[in-house]
């Protein structure tokens, strides 16, 4: 392998971007990176895209075989398809081969790098977009992410803030930074990468440091197809806020993922089949992690399942496979393990169980202990070991274990080429163990099945998410408590006092306001920065996004903490931020207004913030308009209200007194099965109700569960019933009172009333509905066999989490019944709330839900 350096003799280069004659469709247009003499022109990239400003809607920027395109400032581009191609080395051809001793061999695919400026300041963006479908696609490009000095801190190099866009990476390298490259932070986004490497993503102060993708308000559809990741410090996937509806991960190949395959668990439609894992979480946890009281599961796992919040889903309509997966850890690796760092297996009990209780939650096929055989295997373990251990000592410089055979250290921009990385394998097992029968992993590493499954993919893929079918499950209506009709016990709830919100990841916060007079207005945002040193959010005035400060593409907000503030926030305190033209880098002009109507939106771009109102000011600095958080629409936030104060969604509920009852008006789509979903709270404790279809009582006895004082808002489903097409009314009845309703949710089960039941059981097996349902604490489950049959019968909560085995084993052909005592395994009473009954044999499976009460 052949160091290239920066400074190489050069084959004639034209100076400007000039057009690139070709036959292809696409007008092309080739951005030259160095002059006659070999001198680098920075930001030649950025300034070539800047001074298109005739560009049609198919523009490419082609980028040289070799070129170093390095940027002192970043790219920004608002409203079109931002397209960057490198030449292959076919397309360069061997005239531009100008590496290595012989100076005939390939410099590798263009890199694009941070550089200082000449006041060694450097910009931490490498690229940023903005605006609805502000597409990018690149390919057969190296980023850099080390810049110009070596430091490869930059938090997030490649931000795409722009909604409902299309992200295309082909055959690129990410490369060497502490954080990571890509943050998606806008919704109804794609993400599609394929045929790139992900390589030295760690740092050297936090186990948290280093990641593949982070997406701050999940995605429509994100898919990773034959991708190679290497030393990853953290996780490939980050996605706590909000679930990606369709995500795939197919033969990719993982070395040295320091813990989990993902940061957050909402999966809604998932396949994560014929990937290679070796090493993962090689972090193992310490006993501060899985001695944490409030744990659920004694191990994390390197996969998870997480509950789904309401508003993104139920169980019944996810799709989750994790199939054909190797999975393994090199024993040298947990040999130098000390006895207080546990290693982790593929998934934890409560993980398990979802994949247990539910038939569209497959986990199958998965080599557990394979060791593969790699062709290069980056034997890093005492280091990466050391790397932890001094991390977790606190040590803010713990050694690095980036793996580059050959490449100069002390060169910041220089690379080896080819990649040192060889990750085929000598496994036979593997070899064919995916469930296409292709080799598990990355194909790239095998031309020939690689080439098979880009010719037959279509089939390959349907066979993966046929593997997993949920129920089509319709959100017929999610209406809140207040907003239904109230009988005469029956009043709104609001709490007392002040009102705001905590802003996580993801959702909105809006203010709608009416100005009598045109001008320049000032608005004013009350937040609580509460610990954080520094956040930067989405600010924006009838859609335009307001900057105050270069360095970052939101507005920033900071405390005395942080070096050159401008304008320093205390902490855990509500103060008010002034925001005035002058002092805006972007959107100033957004402040001048017309008399009329105006929206002040906040999104989270960093998250974790308080924020309760706003006000809008005159010149004089005189309030014309204002807003509560009361009066906000939002999404996706966390309301809250003063200490001892129950805070529901939209910051009223229903409350129910004895016989009180709140109704609404529901239009079913079709005739067919349907269930209720209610968010609640009980102020004294555990009451009960009923549910009302037309009038008419369909269940007599619902249990609303909850402890006195608790001041959390719980959930019930009801049991499946019955609703015909057209206006029907739903009814909620307190027998008790001490109920408040937030919201409920509607959900069908299809307009013609499709079954959740994946697999039905062939003539001579049924598997009946328990009685009594309702029940308290005892009932009865009984089912029929054809066949003398392997039987396992199996009790989940709503979580998926196992309850209880009543049956696992063999039994004879005929009726058998069995009684559950409404006792877990260790003897414990069950909580009030939904179960489910699992019967499997080895024709088929079933589920039923029934309803525990007390």
């Amino acid at each position: 392998m052949k160091h290239r350096y920066w400074l190489v003799p050069l084959l004639a280069f034209f100076v400007a971007a000039t057009p690139l004659q070709s036959a292809q469709a696409q007008s092309e247009l080739v951005v030259e990176w160095a002059d006659a003499d070999g001198n680098v022109l920075v930001n030649a990239l950025r300034d070539a895209i800047a001074n298109d400003t005739e560009r049609p809607d198919d523009r490419v920027y082609v980028l040289r075989r070799g070129g170093f395109y390095w940027n002192e400032d970043r790219i920004q581009y608002d409203g079109f398809h931002l397209r960057l191609v490198g030449e292959t080395a076919e397309q360069a051809g061997a005239d531009a081969f100008v590496c290595g001793d012989s100076q005939t061999e390939d410099c590798g695919p263009a890199i694009l790098q941070r550089v200082r400026r000449a006041d060694q300041s450097v910009d931490g963006v490498m690229l940023q977009n903005t605006g609805d479908g502000s597409h990018l696609t690149m390919r057969n490009i190296w980023l850099m992410g080390q810049d110009s000095d070596g430091v490869t801190t930059a938090y997030e190099q490649i931000q795409l803030d722009a909604a409902n866009a299309r992200f295309i990476f082909d055959n690129v390298v990410f490369d060497r930074n502490d954080w990571h490259f890509l943050g998606p932070n806008s919704e109804n986004c794609d993400m599609y990468i394929t045929n790139s490497f992900f390589r030295n993503l760690h740092g050297p102060s936090q186990q948290w440091e280093g990641l593949g993708v982070r997406f701050e308000v999940g995605a429509d559809s994100v898919v990773f197809d034959n991708n190679t990741f290497m030393n990853i410090g953290f996780t490939p996937f980050q996605s706590e806020a909000a679930p990606m509806n369709y995500f795939r991960a197919n033969h990719n190949t993982f070395v040295n993922v320091g813990r989990s395959f993902q940061a957050g668990a909402l999966w809604k439609e998932a396949y994560i089949a014929n990937n290679l894992f070796v090493n993962p979480f090689w972090h193992g946890e310490r006993p501060e992690e899985y001695n944490d009281s409030d744990r659920v599961d004694p191990f994390a796992g390197f996969f998870s399942i997480g509950a789904l919040p309401a508003r993104f889903g139920t169980n019944f309509d996810r799709e989750i496979v994790f199939a054909n997966n190797g999975f393994w850890r090199d024993p040298a690796l947990e040999a130098l393990y000390p006895d207080s760092i546990r290693a982790q297996p593929i998934v934890n009990d409560t993980t398990m169980a979802y994949f247990e209780a539910f038939d569209n939650m497959v986990f199958e096929g998965n080599y557990v202990g394979e060791a593969p055989g790699l062709t290069t295997y980056p034997d890093l373990n005492s280091v990466m070991m050391e790397n932890i251990t001094q991390i977790r000592l606190g040590n803010s410089t713990a050694p690095t274990y980036r793996w580059d055979p050959g490449r100069e250290e002390d060169c910041f921009v220089c690379n080896v080429w080819p990649l040192p990385e060889n990750f085929s394998y000598t496994n036979a097992t593997l070899s064919a163990g995916g469930t296409d029968g292709l080799p598990v992993g990355d194909l790239n590493w095998y031309p020939a099945a690689k080439a098979d499954y880009e010719t037959n993919k279509a089939g390959y893929l349907s066979e993966l998410e046929s593997k997993a079918e949920g129920v089509a499950l319709i959100s017929v209506v999610i209406t809140e408590g207040e907003e239904g009709t109230l009988n005469d016990d029956a009043s709104i709830y609001a709490p007392d006092g002040f009102s705001s919100f905590f802003m996580q990841g993801s959702g909105f916060i809006e203010w709608t306001f009416d100005l009598e007079t045109a001008g320049t207005y000032g608005l004013n945002l009350q937040t609580n920065m509460r610990s954080e040193t520094q956040r930067g959010q989405r600010v924006f005035m009838n859609g335009v996004n307001l900057r105050n400060n270069e360095g970052f593409g939101e507005y920033y907000f900071c405390t005395t903490a942080i070096e050159g503030c401008a304008n320093p926030l205390p902490n855990n305190e509500w103060t008010l931020v002034e925001i005035r033209d002058g002092g805006l880098f972007e959107g100033a002009d957004a402040l001048t207004l017309e008399a009329g109507t105006h929206i002040v939106r906040v999104e989270p771009s960093w998250g974790w913030q308080g924020f309760s109102g706003m006000e809008i000011v005159d010149g004089a600095g005189n309030p014309v308009a204002s807003a509560t958080a009361v009066e906000a629409t939002y999404e996706g936030v966390i309301p809250e209200c003063e200490e001892g104060q129950y805070c529901p969604q939209g910051f009223k509920a229903a409350t129910l007194e004895a016989g009180g009852s709140v109704s609404w008006t529901v239009d079913a789509p079709g005739t067919g099965d349907y269930l209720v979903r209610v968010f609640y709270q009980t102020p004294n404790g555990p009451t009960n109700g009923s549910l009302l279809l037309n009038g008419e009582t369909v269940f007599g006895s619902l249990f609303f569960n909850g402890e006195a004082g608790e001041l959390e808002t719980l959930d019930l489903f009801t049991d499946r019933f019955a609703m015909t097409q057209g206006s029907n009314t739903i009814t909620i009845m307190s027998d008790q009172g001490g109920l408040n309703v937030d919201y409920v949710q509607v959900l069908s089960f299809g307009a013609t009333g499709t079954s959740n039941e994946r697999a039905e059981l062939p003539d001579g097996y049924e598997l009946e509905q328990n009685y009594p349902n309702p029940f308290n604490p005892t009932t009865t489950i009984a089912f029929s066999l054809g066949n003398a049959d392997q039987v396992t019968l199996t009790v989940y909560d709503v979580l998926g989490r196992r309850v209880h085995t009543l049956v696992d084993g063999n039994l004879p052909s005929g009726r058998h019944q069995f009684t559950w005592q409404g006792r877990d395994a260790a003897g414990s009473l069950a909580a009030s709330g939904v179960y489910f009954y699992r019967l499997e044999t080895s024709v088929g499976t079933q589920v039923r839900s029934m309803l525990l009460v007390k």
